[in-house]
């Protein structure tokens, strides 16, 4: 299995936090990994989401959804039996007035092996910046 994953402090409390990860809609806004999510965000449901860097859709399944606790979607190439990627937030509170978010994804699959580790930088890295670009919008919201 290959992963990666990231974290960082966002100063609003979880509530917000949780607002604007959720406000699908708004994604084209400041995403720049997602930039369109489709479908109602329910434990089980199908979604389409637009991944950016590739250019392509996916359609991935909710297996997650915690109000204000986490958001998680699998998706895979092919056959879950050949590479599946497992995208996660986790939100938790580290005071009334901020949030840890905790973003990233598990690979598993026979492929999984085979992901260089040069293309797992590269998405941790554009994973950071998604975290930015959230804590950006979160924190200077009107």
């Amino acid at each position: 299995m290959k992963s990666y994953h990231t974290s960082l402090v966002i100063d609003k409390p979880i509530g917000r936090v949780w607002h604007h990860l959720t406000d699908v809609e708004r994604y084209p806004d400041w995403n720049p990994l997602v930039g369109r999510l489709v479908g109602e965000l329910k434990n089980g449901n199908r979604i389409e989401t637009f991944i950016v860097p590739l250019g392509q859709s996916y359609f991935p399944t909710l297996l997650s959804v915690q109000p204000e606790q986490e958001l998680v979607w699998q998706g895979f190439q092919g056959a879950k039996f050949l590479l599946a990627g497992k995208h996660y937030y986790r939100l938790e509170p580290v005071d009334a007035h901020s949030t840890t978010l905790y973003h990233g994804e598990y690979f598993t699959g026979l492929f999984s092996a085979f992901i260089p580790k040069k293309l797992l930088q590269k998405m941790e890295a554009a994973f950071i910046q998604h975290n930015l670009e959230l804590k950006r919008l979160v924190e200077h919201e009107g």
